[in-house]
Protein backbone atom coordinates (compact mmCIF):
# COMPACT_ATOMS: atom_id res chain seq x y z
CA UNK A 1 0.00 0.00 0.00
CA UNK A 2 1.53 3.37 -0.93
CA UNK A 3 1.78 6.15 1.98
CA UNK A 4 -0.34 9.18 2.44
CA UNK A 5 1.17 12.32 2.43
CA UNK A 6 -1.42 15.01 3.73
CA UNK A 7 -0.88 18.83 3.05
CA UNK A 8 -3.06 20.91 5.02
CA UNK A 9 -3.31 24.63 2.90
CA UNK A 10 -2.75 22.71 -0.71
CA UNK A 11 -1.96 25.74 -2.89
CA UNK A 12 -0.95 25.95 -6.56
CA UNK A 13 2.69 26.76 -5.90
CA UNK A 14 4.50 25.20 -3.00
CA UNK A 15 1.62 22.44 -2.18
CA UNK A 16 1.66 21.61 -5.79
CA UNK A 17 5.90 21.29 -5.95
CA UNK A 18 5.84 19.76 -2.52
CA UNK A 19 2.72 17.15 -3.48
CA UNK A 20 5.18 16.44 -6.84
CA UNK A 21 8.22 15.54 -4.85
CA UNK A 22 6.25 13.14 -2.51
CA UNK A 23 4.60 11.74 -5.73
CA UNK A 24 8.00 10.61 -7.13
CA UNK A 25 8.77 8.63 -4.12
CA UNK A 26 5.51 6.99 -4.78
CA UNK A 27 3.65 8.81 -2.09
CA UNK A 28 0.17 9.54 -2.83
CA UNK A 29 -0.99 12.96 -2.15
CA UNK A 30 -4.91 14.27 0.09
CA UNK A 31 -4.86 18.09 -0.59
CA UNK A 32 -6.96 20.40 1.69
CA UNK A 33 -8.07 23.56 1.10
CA UNK A 34 -10.80 25.95 1.20
CA UNK A 35 -12.03 26.23 -2.58
CA UNK A 36 -13.37 22.67 -4.20
CA UNK A 37 -12.17 24.48 -7.34
CA UNK A 38 -8.66 24.97 -6.85
CA UNK A 39 -8.63 21.68 -5.37
CA UNK A 40 -9.72 20.02 -8.58
CA UNK A 41 -7.04 21.73 -10.29
CA UNK A 42 -4.54 20.18 -8.33
CA UNK A 43 -6.01 16.96 -8.33
CA UNK A 44 -6.10 17.11 -12.70
CA UNK A 45 -2.19 18.27 -12.45
CA UNK A 46 -0.89 15.49 -10.65
CA UNK A 47 -3.21 13.12 -12.37
CA UNK A 48 -1.34 13.96 -15.53
CA UNK A 49 1.88 13.79 -13.67
CA UNK A 50 0.59 9.72 -12.86
CA UNK A 51 0.21 10.97 -9.19
CA UNK A 52 -2.81 9.89 -7.21
CA UNK A 53 -4.54 12.32 -5.45
CA UNK A 54 -7.93 13.65 -3.98
CA UNK A 55 -8.75 16.93 -2.45
CA UNK A 56 -10.63 17.28 0.72
CA UNK A 57 -12.71 21.32 1.53
CA UNK A 58 -11.94 22.41 4.72
CA UNK A 59 -10.70 25.67 6.30
CA UNK A 60 -7.47 24.44 8.04
CA UNK A 61 -7.86 27.35 10.38
CA UNK A 62 -11.13 26.35 12.35
CA UNK A 63 -10.09 23.08 14.49
CA UNK A 64 -13.64 21.63 13.77
CA UNK A 65 -12.73 21.52 10.21
CA UNK A 66 -9.32 20.18 10.31
CA UNK A 67 -10.55 17.12 12.50
CA UNK A 68 -12.95 16.40 9.79
CA UNK A 69 -10.96 16.70 7.41
CA UNK A 70 -8.77 14.37 9.13
CA UNK A 71 -11.76 12.32 9.49
CA UNK A 72 -12.13 12.17 5.90
CA UNK A 73 -8.92 11.10 4.79
CA UNK A 74 -8.59 8.12 7.03
CA UNK A 75 -11.73 6.97 5.55
CA UNK A 76 -10.14 7.45 1.99
CA UNK A 77 -6.77 6.18 2.62
CA UNK A 78 -6.45 4.69 6.20
CA UNK A 79 -3.68 6.63 7.26
CA UNK A 80 -1.94 9.53 7.41
CA UNK A 81 1.75 8.86 7.12
CA UNK A 82 3.61 12.61 6.51
CA UNK A 83 0.90 15.53 7.52
CA UNK A 84 2.27 18.98 5.99
CA UNK A 85 1.19 21.93 7.15
CA UNK A 86 0.93 25.17 5.00
CA UNK A 87 -1.19 28.27 6.45
CA UNK A 88 -0.78 30.55 3.47
CA UNK A 89 -2.34 33.49 5.70
CA UNK A 90 -5.62 34.08 4.00
CA UNK A 91 -7.55 37.40 3.80
CA UNK A 92 -5.85 38.91 6.86
CA UNK A 93 -6.18 42.70 5.85
CA UNK A 94 -4.49 44.43 8.68
CA UNK A 95 -3.61 41.47 10.60
CA UNK A 96 0.70 41.91 9.59
CA UNK A 97 1.74 44.47 11.86
CA UNK A 98 5.25 45.93 12.60
CA UNK A 99 6.22 45.30 16.26
CA UNK A 100 5.38 49.01 17.57
CA UNK A 101 1.78 48.26 16.15
CA UNK A 102 1.57 44.66 18.16
CA UNK A 103 -1.60 44.39 20.16
CA UNK A 104 -3.92 41.88 21.49
CA UNK A 105 -6.17 41.44 18.71
CA UNK A 106 -3.81 41.18 16.14
CA UNK A 107 -1.43 39.19 17.91
CA UNK A 108 -4.56 36.75 18.92
CA UNK A 109 -5.25 36.25 15.15
CA UNK A 110 -2.03 35.65 13.86
CA UNK A 111 -0.94 32.93 16.84
CA UNK A 112 -4.87 31.53 15.68
CA UNK A 113 -3.89 30.97 12.10
CA UNK A 114 0.18 30.13 12.41
CA UNK A 115 0.26 28.79 15.99
CA UNK A 116 -2.98 26.92 17.41
CA UNK A 117 -3.91 25.83 13.89
CA UNK A 118 -0.88 23.63 13.57
CA UNK A 119 -1.13 22.45 17.71
CA UNK A 120 -4.67 21.36 16.38
CA UNK A 121 -3.63 19.41 13.34
CA UNK A 122 -0.71 17.85 15.50
CA UNK A 123 -3.60 16.55 17.65
CA UNK A 124 -5.29 15.31 15.45
CA UNK A 125 -2.54 13.18 13.66
CA UNK A 126 0.34 12.25 15.89
CA UNK A 127 -1.95 9.62 18.07
CA UNK A 128 -2.14 7.22 15.46
CA UNK A 129 1.65 8.02 14.17
CA UNK A 130 2.56 7.20 17.69
CA UNK A 131 0.68 4.01 18.34
CA UNK A 132 2.01 2.97 14.82
CA UNK A 133 5.71 4.02 15.84
CA UNK A 134 5.92 5.94 12.50
CA UNK A 135 5.02 8.72 10.45
CA UNK A 136 6.47 12.69 10.17
CA UNK A 137 4.57 16.40 10.78
CA UNK A 138 6.11 18.40 8.66
CA UNK A 139 5.74 22.92 8.73
CA UNK A 140 5.63 25.35 6.68
CA UNK A 141 7.54 28.52 8.35
CA UNK A 142 9.05 31.94 8.37
CA UNK A 143 12.76 33.22 8.68
CA UNK A 144 10.74 35.57 11.14
CA UNK A 145 11.04 33.06 14.49
CA UNK A 146 14.99 32.26 13.49
CA UNK A 147 15.51 36.56 12.61
CA UNK A 148 13.49 39.02 14.37
CA UNK A 149 12.08 41.35 11.50
CA UNK A 150 10.05 44.86 13.34
CA UNK A 151 8.01 45.15 10.14
CA UNK A 152 6.55 41.28 10.87
CA UNK A 153 6.11 42.22 15.08
CA UNK A 154 3.11 39.98 15.47
CA UNK A 155 4.28 37.26 12.78
CA UNK A 156 7.53 36.89 13.85
CA UNK A 157 5.87 36.21 17.91
CA UNK A 158 3.84 33.62 16.63
CA UNK A 159 6.92 32.02 14.13
CA UNK A 160 9.45 31.75 17.33
CA UNK A 161 6.15 29.99 19.37
CA UNK A 162 5.96 27.55 16.26
CA UNK A 163 9.83 27.09 15.87
CA UNK A 164 9.75 26.17 19.75
CA UNK A 165 7.19 24.06 19.38
CA UNK A 166 8.46 21.78 16.23
CA UNK A 167 12.24 21.87 18.38
CA UNK A 168 10.35 20.63 21.40
CA UNK A 169 8.14 17.85 19.47
CA UNK A 170 11.07 16.82 16.87
CA UNK A 171 13.03 16.23 20.84
CA UNK A 172 9.74 14.76 22.61
CA UNK A 173 9.68 12.00 19.57
CA UNK A 174 12.99 10.86 18.77
CA UNK A 175 12.59 7.54 20.26
CA UNK A 176 9.02 6.88 19.00
CA UNK A 177 9.82 7.14 15.53
CA UNK A 178 8.08 10.10 14.14
CA UNK A 179 10.07 12.62 12.71
CA UNK A 180 8.65 16.70 13.56
CA UNK A 181 10.08 19.52 11.21
CA UNK A 182 10.02 22.68 9.34
CA UNK A 183 11.30 24.25 6.39
CA UNK A 184 11.70 28.39 6.77
CA UNK A 185 10.84 30.50 4.18
CA UNK A 186 13.94 32.81 3.88
CA UNK A 187 12.88 34.54 0.46
CA UNK A 188 9.87 34.87 -2.09
CA UNK A 189 8.65 32.31 -3.45
CA UNK A 190 8.58 32.20 -7.36
CA UNK A 191 5.07 32.10 -8.29
CA UNK A 192 3.29 33.02 -4.64
CA UNK A 193 0.77 35.66 -4.29
CA UNK A 194 3.68 37.59 -2.22
CA UNK A 195 5.39 37.58 -5.38
CA UNK A 196 2.89 37.99 -7.99
CA UNK A 197 2.32 41.60 -6.31
CA UNK A 198 5.84 42.93 -5.89
CA UNK A 199 6.55 41.73 -9.77
CA UNK A 200 3.52 43.52 -11.14
CA UNK A 201 3.40 46.66 -9.12
CA UNK A 202 5.12 49.48 -10.58
CA UNK A 203 6.20 50.91 -7.36
CA UNK A 204 10.15 50.38 -7.28
CA UNK A 205 10.87 47.92 -4.13
CA UNK A 206 13.88 49.26 -3.61
CA UNK A 207 16.29 46.30 -3.75
CA UNK A 208 16.19 43.50 -5.09
CA UNK A 209 13.76 40.12 -3.38
CA UNK A 210 15.74 36.85 -3.42
CA UNK A 211 13.45 34.50 -5.52
CA UNK A 212 13.54 31.07 -4.97
CA UNK A 213 11.52 28.12 -7.38
CA UNK A 214 9.18 26.53 -5.00
CA UNK A 215 10.81 22.84 -6.28
CA UNK A 216 13.52 23.96 -4.10
CA UNK A 217 11.53 24.08 -1.08
CA UNK A 218 9.99 20.90 -1.97
CA UNK A 219 13.08 19.33 -2.04
CA UNK A 220 14.07 20.59 1.51
CA UNK A 221 10.74 19.04 2.92
CA UNK A 222 11.48 15.65 1.55
CA UNK A 223 15.15 16.16 2.80
CA UNK A 224 14.29 16.67 6.30
CA UNK A 225 11.76 13.46 6.33
CA UNK A 226 14.28 11.13 4.33
CA UNK A 227 16.97 12.68 6.55
CA UNK A 228 15.94 13.27 9.68
CA UNK A 229 19.18 14.77 10.90
CA UNK A 230 17.96 18.14 12.06
CA UNK A 231 14.34 19.85 13.19
CA UNK A 232 14.57 22.11 10.45
CA UNK A 233 15.90 24.05 7.51
CA UNK A 234 16.01 27.95 6.45
CA UNK A 235 15.98 28.26 2.40
CA UNK A 236 16.94 31.51 1.14
CA UNK A 237 18.96 34.85 3.37
CA UNK A 238 15.78 36.67 3.63
CA UNK A 239 16.72 38.58 7.27
CA UNK A 240 20.22 38.00 7.68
Amino acid sequence: MPKTLAIFGAGPVLGLSVARRFGREGFRVALVARTAANLDRLVAELAADGIEAAGFTADVYDRDQIAGAVAAIKRAYGRIDVAEFSPGGGDMGEGIQAALDVDVENTQLILDRFLLSAVALVRQVLPDMVERGEGAILFTAGQSGLHPTPFLGNIGMAQAALRNYVHTLNASLADKGVYVGAVNVGAMIEGSVPHRAITSSPEPLGFEPEVIHPDVFAGHFWDLYAIRDRPEALVGSFGR
